[in-house]
C-alpha cells in the first residue's frame, strides 16, 4: 500500500483501482453535476441516495466525469417523458441493491479462494486478493452483461406465458401473480451457531446455500432470497413447487452433517416488489414452517386440497396435523405432505465444492 500524498510516489491501490472503475479521481460537486446538466441539486442527491450513497454535503467533491455522464442519461430519460421520476429512482435503487450485494459476493469469494489455497489468514488473504482483484474485472464485468442478458430473456419469456393464458378477466386485488411458494429452513441453527466452531459454521452456511441454489432452479423453481437459516423459494404452479421443495428436502435431509431442516409450501395471489415477493401466501407460509415438524412439509387447507384433488399431479399425500395457532394469522389447521415411494433424486451433472 502507498501514500499518495507524495508528487512522485506510486498511486494507492485504492487509487489505481478508482482510475480503471471511475475514470479518476472526484472532480465535481452535486452543485457542479446539476449546473453542468441543468437539473435541480435536488435531483442529483435523490439519484445518489438511489444509488446507495449518503447525499454529498454543500461543496463536496464526490463526483467523477463517469458519474456525471451516467447521471445525464438517466435524468435525460426521466425529462424525456418514457418513465416518470418514481420509476426512474427504482430502476436505479434495483440496480444499486444488487450490484452492492454482487460486488460484496464477488470479494468475498475470492478472499475465500486466496485463504484456501494460499493458507492465509483473513487480514492477508483481503491484502493478496485486494492486488490480484484487477484480473479478473473484464471477466467479471463480461459475465455480469451476459447474466443480465440471459436473465431478462427469462423473465420476458415467463411473462409472456402467463399473461397468454391469464386473459384478461381476472380480478386481481392488488395481487396479480398466483406462485406456488414456501420456505426451507435449519432446525436449531441458532443454538447450533453458538456451539459451532466459526469455520464449521461459515461451511455450514455455505453448503446450504449452495445446495438450494443448484437443486431449486434445477428443479424449475427461484431463489427469492437467503435469509440466514432459510431459504424463501419460489416456483410458477403447485408441481413446481412441489417437485422443488420435495426434492430440496431430500436431498438436504441426505446430507452429511447438515441440520435437521423442514419446509413449508403455499399456492396463492402475490405481488412483487424490489425483486422480493409480497401477499398474504407469504406471510402464511412463514408462519407455517415454523410449527412443521423436523423432517416435514407443511401446507395450508386450500393448498391441501388442490393437492389432494391431483393438481400437483401424482405421488403426494395429505394428512391433516395438529391445529395450530400462528402468530399473525390466528388458528389454522396445517396439513403435512407426504411423497410416495419414488426414486431418491439423481445427481445433478454439475461440479459442486
Amino acid at each position: 500500500m502507498h501514500n499518495t500524498s507524495d508528487a512522485g510516489q506510486p498511486p494507492s491501490t485504492t487509487g489505481s483501482y478508482r482510475k480503471i472503475l471511475l475514470g479518476g479521481e472526484p472532480t465535481l460537486s452535486a452543485a457542479d453535476v446539476a449546473a453542468r446538466t441543468e437539473t435541480p441539486v435536488t435531483r442529483v442527491n435523490s439519484y445518489w441516495v438511489a444509488m446507495g450513497f449518503a447525499p454529498a454535503v454543500e461543496g463536496e467533491v464526490v463526483f467523477t466525469t463517469q458519474d456525471l455522464k451516467a447521471y445525464q442519461r438517466w435524468s435525460d430519460l426521466i425529462d424525456s417523458g418514457r418513465i416518470d421520476l418514481q420509476t426512474g429512482l427504482s430502476l436505479v435503487r434495483a440496480q444499486a441493491h444488487i450490484t452492492d450485494r454482487l460486488v460484496l459476493w464477488q470479494m468475498e469469494a475470492l478472499v475465500d479462494d486466496v485463504a484456501r489455497r494460499y493458507t492465509l489468514d483473513d487480514t492477508s488473504a483481503r491484502l493478496v486478493t485486494l492486488d490480484k482483484f484487477r484480473e479478473f474485472l473484464p471477466f467479471l464485468e463480461e459475465e455480469l452483461i451476459y447474466s443480465w442478458k440471459r436473465q431478462l430473456e427469462s423473465i420476458i419469456t415467463r411473462v409472456d406465458q402467463e399473461v397468454s393464458h391469464r386473459g384478461r378477466e381476472r380480478e386481481t386485488n392488488g395481487f396479480p401473480l398466483i406462485r406456488t411458494l414456501g420456505f426451507v429452513d435449519m432446525v436449531s441453527y441458532t443454538s447450533s451457531s453458538v456451539s459451532l466452531p466459526e469455520e464449521d459454521l461459515v461451511h455450514l452456511i455455505d453448503q446450504f446455500e449452495t445446495v438450494c441454489r443448484i437443486v431449486i432452479p434445477s428443479a424449475g423453481g427461484r431463489v427469492v432470497k437467503m435469509i440466514g437459516d432459510a431459504v424463501f423459494y419460489i416456483a410458477d404452479d403447485l408441481p413446481t413447487g412441489l417437485r422443488v421443495v420435495t426434492e430440496l428436502m431430500q436431498r438436504l435431509n441426505s446430507m452429511h452433517k447438515m441440520l435437521p431442516v423442514r419446509a413449508s409450501i403455499v399456492q396463492g395471489a402475490v405481488f412483487s416488489r424490489s425483486g422480493d415477493v409480497f401477499g398474504p401466501p407469504v406471510n402464511l407460509a412463514s408462519r407455517l414452517v415454523d410449527v412443521a415438524p423436523v423432517g416435514q412439509i407443511i401446507t395450508d387447507g386450500e393448498t391441501a386440497g388442490k393437492i389432494a384433488h391431483g393438481e400437483a399431479g401424482p405421488g403426494y399425500r395429505v394428512s391433516a396435523a395438529k391445529e395450530a395457532d400462528l402468530r399473525g394469522v390466528g388458528r389454522v389447521v396445517p396439513f403435512q405432505v407426504s411423497v410416495e415411494d419414488r426414486p431418491p433424486v439423481e445427481h445433478l451433472p454439475i461440479e459442486t465444492f
